[in-house]
């Protein structure tokens, strides 16, 4: 069996009948309704205490989402920032759903755990439709997908980025908006204490739409989409960087 067939067996299996990937995270069964409200709340609470976060614009965001869920698409430093955003927004009333590596369910409790939280995993090395129709299916649900292009931690200017363009095919496909953002702070840049205590800016740009970009076809307007998005993307980095320099 080819790489990418298993790869989407793996994702639509499902427990007891119910596809934790493939649904609304409002149809989960009750009592993994009420773990994620208990574990969101818990993580909200430390993230508030150990990594007092600032949102800026948050407004883009929280603006007509209710109907339509919108593409997140951000620069990626720690494993801080998708906690502590996810969370946040969970509290604001926005249920945002991260994409993440396949590599990670290689630990069985952390593929239990993570698809109870709303996670879609997705196998990079592979044409991975079920992760797509799953991210899709959640747009069209008012679900937000949060997506990091950069594949994996950029802990350095230096540091090689392959930028992976999907979200905009996804965000196409569900005819939905993506949103430019990023983030500063999360990580440690200067490595001198494990314990350093980090305050996190994440700044918020206005929605892209498809309509908005000056290309004609599927193709064209994708490519263009990727290259608006992740343009504003480090535009935002940048800016974060001037205003705060003591935290990149």
């Amino acid at each position: 069996m080819a790489d990418g067939a298993k790869g989407s067996r793996v994702r639509s299996e499902k427990v007891k009948g119910f596809d934790f990937v493939r649904s609304a995270i409002a149809d989960y069964p009750a009592p993994t309704r009420a773990l994620l409200a208990f574990c969101y709340f818990v993580v909200y609470v430390v993230g508030r205490i150990l990594w007092p976060t600032t949102i800026e614009n948050e407004g883009a965001l929280l603006a007509e989402t209710r109907d339509h869920g919108r593409m997140i698409v951000m620069n990626h430093t720690s494993m801080v920032e998708p906690v502590v955003f996810v969370t946040r927004m969970w509290r604001k009333g926005v249920l945002v759903r991260p994409i993440y590596k396949l590599d990670f369910e290689k630990v069985a409790i952390v593929r239990w755990f993570f698809r109870r939280m709303g996670g879609i995993p997705i196998d990079r090395g592979s044409a991975d439709l079920g992760a797509i129709r799953a991210a899709k299916d959640a747009l069209q649900r008012g679900e937000c997908i949060l997506v990091y292009p950069e594949g994996t931690r950029i802990k350095s200017d230096d540091q090689n980025i392959k930028v992976h363009g999907g979200f905009a095919m996804i965000a196409q496909m569900a005819k939905a908006d993506v949103i430019p953002t990023a983030v500063v702070g999360a990580a440690d840049p200067y490595h001198t204490r494990r314990t350093r205590r980090r305050t996190p800016v994440i700044a918020h740009d206005a929605p892209i739409s498809f309509s908005s970009l000056d290309a004609k076809g599927r193709k064209a307007q994708m490519n263009a989409m990727e290259q608006a998005a992740m343009s504003q993307v480090y535009a935002l980095r940048d800016d974060l960087r001037a205003r705060h320099p003591g935290l990149w």
